[in-house]
């Protein structure tokens, strides 16, 4: 009999936010959690929306290079991510498309889970599952304090 590969909970988050969703996850799941970061990180002013020139919104709109990772992440056999991430003008920060585009995924089941005040997950996995084709997505959820331990897994479990 096959053994099950390893399970790893990886997040981006910039105020908390994030970490505190992969947090709870990890609570229920039991699974390691590591913290993706950005080569240079962010400041409040690099991600403040409201500058039409912060950093953030010159990454979303293409304006700069990808971001930078500080560490390359070790996914030695691990079958299910689960990865999560803020939502940044409806759409995962570009630090997600450095993270996919420099890592071997191939093999790897990636389950979505975000945080946002008012943003579904829903153009976040569009784009996603658009630009990255190959990757086997499975179906993403925005993360609120309120959800049971059973729906994350229930919702981590499918």
């Amino acid at each position: 009999m096959e053994s099950e590969g390893r399970k790893m909970i990886l997040y981006f988050s910039c105020t908390g936010h994030t970490e505190s969703a992969a947090a709870r996850l990890q609570e229920v799941l039991r699974e390691t959690t590591t913290q993706l970061e950005a080569g240079e990180p962010y400041s409040m002013e690099d991600i403040d929306w409201q500058v039409d020139d912060c950093r953030a919104n010159k990454e979303q709109r293409d304006q700069l290079p990808l971001p930078s990772l500080k560490d390359h992440i070790d996914l030695s056999g691990v079958d299910t991510l689960y990865l999560g991430f803020p939502i940044w003008w409806g759409i995962p920060p570009k630090v997600i498309d450095t993270f996919l585009q420099t890592h071997v995924l191939s093999g790897t089941k990636i389950c979505l889970f975000c945080s946002s005040g008012r943003s579904s997950i829903n153009e976040a996995e569009e784009y996603l599952r658009t630009n990255y084709p190959d990757i086997n997505w499975a179906k993403g959820i925005r993360y609120h304090r309120a959800m049971s331990d059973t729906e994350l897994s229930n919702w981590a479990n499918a």
